[in-house]
């Protein structure tokens, strides 16, 4: 009687052939090539979100040290650029009342000067003060505007500047924004700081002169082609 042989049993196949790995790979290479464009823009818009979110906390915080203090402070920003500077504003008056120019929005949301109120859009040149700040990675300065009115108009001269009344002046690139003034009573300049980054994302910052408060808006991208390189700033000095 002949002995029967060990059972037969199904060999199963332990580990993956060098195909499947390659495979794999293919796979996962296709999909962070999907997904890390996304995962790259959403970081970049985060930074310029931040950036708009610390720079509208740092103006109410200024706000407030100005309501505690009765010291009047003072926003200045290099256009173009990334650097800026909120420090007491050293004035011969210290007491000053509202730079509330009257102000009406189009419809992008952009904040435009009733003229009517005798306002107009101005920037002059100045310097920074020495505990100037950055925005963070690429994300610039790329439009800062402040209303001119007959009261901040007087707080200007009385530190040496001729803002324009009824005309518009313009900072060049790399040039330091028009002070904005944030007074003891609450109010502050009438102003647009508009944040954008290197990719054409743009968000604004507005304030009401009246009350002082301020908000964000988020605007229409742009062509990232519009967009300048972050111009250096001027050399920072202290004092206004």
């Amino acid at each position: 009687m002949d002995n029967p042989g060990p059972p037969m049993t199904s060999s199963r196949r332990n580990g993956f052939t060098l195909f499947e790995v390659i495979l794999v790979l293919i796979i996962l290479v296709v999909i962070a090539a999907f997904a890390f464009p996304t995962l790259d823009s959403m970081i970049y818009g985060r930074r310029l979100i931040q950036s708009a979110e610390r720079l509208q906390n740092e103006l109410l915080e200024a706000r407030v040290e100005a309501m505690r203090t009765g010291q009047a402070q003072v926003f200045r920003a290099t256009l173009n650029g990334n650097s800026y500077s909120i420090e007491p504003w050293l004035s011969g008056n210290e007491d000053s009342d509202a730079s509330a120019g009257a102000t009406v929005m189009n419809a992008g949301g952009l904040v435009k000067t009733d003229r009517l109120a005798g306002g107009t859009v101005g920037i002059t040149t100045g310097q920074l003060g020495e505990d100037a700040k950055q925005l963070a990675g690429d994300v610039q300065f790329l439009g800062i505007e402040t209303v001119v009115d007959a009261r901040n108009a007087l707080e200007l001269q009385k530190n040496g500047e001729a803002p324009p009344i009824g005309g518009v002046g313009v900072a060049t690139t790399g040039g330091i924004s028009s002070p904005l003034l944030l007074y003891p009573d609450g109010s502050s300049t009438t102003a647009q700081i508009i944040l954008a980054d290197s990719r054409g994302r743009r968000m604004a910052i507005q304030l009401r002169g009246v009350t002082g408060r301020s908000n964000s808006v988020r605007l229409s991208p742009v062509d990232a082609a519009s967009i300048p390189a972050i111009a250096p700033g001027p050399a920072i000095q202290g004092g206004f």
